[in-house]
């Protein structure tokens, strides 16, 4: 597992975007077009609890001796955090929403005037979701890879 040159872009930037990423989901989007409803009060109870769980892989970086060290990420978490991040902001623009009065539009149903509708902003969002949780646990188990890798060429 190499080190690449956006290791250290990944390496900052993973911090930032722990804490930007949800409070764009459950707030932020808002200001790019979509109506908010109740996702957003859902976002005021639970959004710390998914900064935490976003912040355990950065977390786990930082028991790997040689990322600590250089402070660069390896190329395959990189990739990972990536397409983690990239399908996170997608999942915003296109989750449901509704509030006291019915569904709401989402950013992309506003950015498109209506011709991608509830259903495939939704179909959208399903299957964001599911890559989330996928990216995730890359991440996850990379960063795990990384301190087991990290601690037996420091053992050699």
């Amino acid at each position: 597992m190499r080190q690449g040159r956006s290791g250290r872009f990944v390496f900052i930037a993973q911090w930032v975007l722990a804490v930007l990423l949800p409070l764009f989901f459950f707030l932020g989007r808002g200001l790019v077009g979509a109506q908010l409803g109740w996702m957003s009060v859902i976002g005021v109870v639970y959004g710390l609890v998914v900064i935490v769980i976003l912040l355990g892989p950065p977390i786990l970086t930082l028991f790997d001796a040689p990322v600590r060290t250089q402070r660069r990420t390896r190329v395959a978490y990189d990739v990972a955090s990536v397409i983690l991040w990239v399908v996170f902001l997608l999942a915003a623009l296109t989750v449901p929403d509704s509030g006291d009065g019915g569904h709401l539009d989402t950013a992309l149903t506003t950015w498109t005037g209506g011709a991608v509708g509830d259903a495939a902003s939704t179909a959208i969002f399903s299957v964001a979701a599911i890559l989330i949780g996928l990216a995730y646990l890359a991440t996850f188990v990379i960063g795990v890879a990384g301190i087991v890798r990290g601690r037996s060429s420091a053992q050699d």
